[in-house]
């Protein structure tokens, strides 16, 4: 048995880590996502991933659409696999995105950022570029105006990592131009299923691996 380190829970994971689930049980939807996944870019072992909001909670999007859940209860019996972003700020702003989402269009129900079940379908084919494209602003006119839009899981983690580093690059005017955007994502969000993005954060420079995580407690 794991011994919990007297520290670890509030020491293993950090809000913007980005935590990508391994596979755990015979469920339907991480049945269909691993057995496309095997067709797909990376290893099929991981079929979900989300974001840290703090050191014991994950938001995440799932066929119940946004919502935030505890590391220690309600995901307390998953392991993850946790990776934190070396670029100061980057990781906290994903966060702070995707605290934003869900405290502004999730009241009552997830109708506005609903599960998108055939873009992680479509994830597992190909890819274009990513491109700097005032995503937080659209986004929100479009949800706003009582419009929706649809996320699948690790899709949803890298749109928050491309919004966060669009508004480093507002904020501090050209201090985070499209070239660097694209040496940590360097294809739009859209196209990376589970599997894919934990093979590119393992061998991307601009993330570390921190460890498996249970129960917000590295194990």
């Amino acid at each position: 048995m794991t011994r919990r380190r007297s520290n670890a829970v509030m020491g293993a994971v950090q809000a913007g880590d980005i935590m990508v689930k391994n596979w755990q049980g015979m469920t339907r939807s991480g049945v269909i996502i691993r057995l496309g996944q095997l067709f797909s870019k990376g290893k099929s072992d991981f079929t979900h991933a989300g974001i840290a909001s703090s050191p014991t909670a994950i938001i995440e999007t799932n066929s119940a659409g946004l919502q935030e859940n505890s590391l220690l209860s309600t995901r307390g019996d998953l392991t993850y696999d946790v990776f934190r972003c070396l670029i100061p700020g980057i990781g906290a702003g994903a966060a702070q995105v995707a605290a934003m989402m869900l405290q502004n269009f999730t009241q009552g129900g997830s109708a506005q950022l609903p599960y998108d079940s055939w873009g992680a379908v479509k994830s597992l084919g190909g890819g274009s570029a990513s491109q700097s494209s005032d995503r937080v602003n659209k986004l929100l006119d479009k949800l706003l105006a009582g419009g929706s839009e649809g996320f699948f899981c690790s899709g949803h983690v890298v749109y928050c990592y491309m919004v966060a580093m669009e508004q480093a690059n507002i904020a501090v005017q050209g201090s985070f131009p499209l070239q660097n955007m694209q040496a940590v994502f360097g294809l739009e969000s859209r196209y990376y299923n589970p599997s894919f993005l934990h093979k590119h954060l393992s061998g991307n420079q601009n993330f570390k691996f921190i460890g498996k995580v249970k129960g917000a407690v590295l194990v």
